[in-house]
Parts: structure tokens; sequence; C-alpha cells
């Protein structure tokens, strides 16, 4: 009987210290929320204070105020709220107004020439491509007039060139001529940002790359020749001989060639 009590207080007593440390254990657990709780109410109290303490200045209170205080207060920041919306409504409108205003303008202008929207669309589009066109001359006109500056203290030609570069006024070369004995292969030497310019002049565009005699020259550049007589300028183009051909041959198309361009001969 004695051994049979002794281990039943023992399991029991095993028990009970299994049972404390798990107090232990949740009272430890409980501390730890109790802190944080603690700490986060603190930290709650302390932004109500801030609160409390701009709310006193916002609605220059010197004291605490009541409760209807705080609703009147509540009340006209929503008011203000309301108001700040109720302005930019009305300057949106404002706008929306003006669009409309002009909108009826233009369809009365319209109506007064006897216009479509479609035919209006038509003309901008037109204006808005003689705009590019001016501000290309325009380009022109600057380079030459940078060449001309330039040309001052130098020997002058008789006409400037169609391109020169607006910043120095260098010349901007047309094309690249290899003389041969009975043929010239003429290659293209405009710059990149003349792409745009070079589609304004009558087949320019399509003489680069190929083989041309002497006949065949005066009838394929007869348009380039033609367009900067009309721009009184003159093109300029390198011009380089095969070491097989012959002085004459190299003579009869350098004239042929000078009737159309300026030219600048590579050694």
């Amino acid at each position: 009987m004695f051994f049979l009590l002794m281990i039943i207080s023992t399991v029991t007593l095993q028990k009970t210290n299994k049972q404390l440390e798990q107090e232990i254990q949740q009272n430890a657990n409980l501390q730890v929320e109790f802190v944080k709780t603690r700490q986060e109410l603190d930290l709650s109290f302390k932004r109500l204070q801030l609160l409390e303490s701009r709310l006193l200045r916002a609605g220059n209170f010197s004291t605490r105020p009541s409760e209807l205080q705080l609703d009147e207060m509540f009340a006209r920041m929503r008011e203000v709220r309301t108001e700040d919306h109720l302005q930019l409504t009305n300057a949106r409108l404002q706008r929306e107004l003006k669009f409309l205003q002009r909108y009826k303008q233009l369809e009365a202008g319209l109506k007064r020439n006897n216009l479509s929207e479609e035919s209006a669309l038509k003309v901008v589009e037109q204006l808005l491509q003689q705009v590019d066109k001016y501000q290309q001359q325009q380009q022109l006109l600057k380079g030459r007039v940078a060449y001309m500056q330039k040309k001052l203290k130098a020997v002058g030609l008789d006409h400037p060139p169609c391109w020169a570069n607006p910043q120095n006024g260098a010349v901007e070369y047309l094309y690249k001529i290899t003389l041969y004995q009975h043929r010239m292969h003429i290659e293209a030497a405009w710059p990149e940002h003349r792409k745009d310019d070079l589609r304004l002049i009558p087949g320019a565009e399509n003489l680069a790359g190929q083989s041309i005699t002497l006949q065949q020259l005066k009838h394929r550049v007869k348009p380039i020749y033609a367009w900067s007589k009309a721009h009184e300028c003159r093109h300029f183009i390198r011009i380089k001989d095969d070491k097989q051909t012959s002085k004459q041959a190299f003579k009869q198309q350098m004239l042929a060639i000078e009737t159309y361009f300026y030219k600048y001969l590579e050694r």
C-alpha cells in the first residue's frame, strides 16, 4: 500500500507540475500581450492628444470643446470641403463652356464659308503641310546665308549652295560621281538630315546608285538643275576619276557636269 501511495503521489505531482508550467507560460504570454497592448494604448492616446491639440487650434478653442462645439466644427469642415469641390467643378464647367463657345464660333465660320467639317480638316491638313514646307525652305535659306557670310572673306561663286550647314556654313554635297572612260557612276553623298529636303527635288533620290553615259546625264539631271535654278542656288558634288580614264574623256565629262553642278575634285 505504501508503494502504491507513493506511485499515485508521484503521478499527481508530475501532473500538478505540468499544469503549473502551463499556467506560468500562459502568464508570461499574458504579460507580453499586456505590455504590447499598453504600448498601443499609449501610442493611440498620444495620437488622440495630438488630434485634440490640432482641433483646438483649428477651432480657436481656449478650453476643451463640448460635444456640440465639436459637431459644429465638423459641420463647417464639411462645408469647406464641399465648397472646394464646387469651385473645382465650376472651373471645369467654365473651361468646357469656353471650349463650346470656340466650337460654335468655328462652326459659324464653316457655315459662312460653306465648308463641312471634313473639308475644313482637309484645309487644316494642307496648311500644316505648307508650314512643314516653309520650315524646310527656311532651313535651306539659313544654310545659304551662313555660307555666303563665310565666303565674304574668300572668292565667291555666282550662286550659293542649295544645301549648307546652318551653324557653320559648310557645304553639304548631293552626290559623289566617279568618272570612267565611257560612263560615270553616281553615289549618294547627302547627309542623313537632308532626306526630307531630298524628296522635294524631282528625280534626285532615284539618280543615286546609277551608272550613266554622258548623253544620259543631260537628260537625267535636267529636273534637278531646274529645281536649283528656281531656288537660285546650285548643288555641290564630289568628283573622282578612275585611273584608266583618259584626259579627253575626263575633260568632256567634267565640262558637262559643271553645266549643272558646282564641283569639288577629290585627289
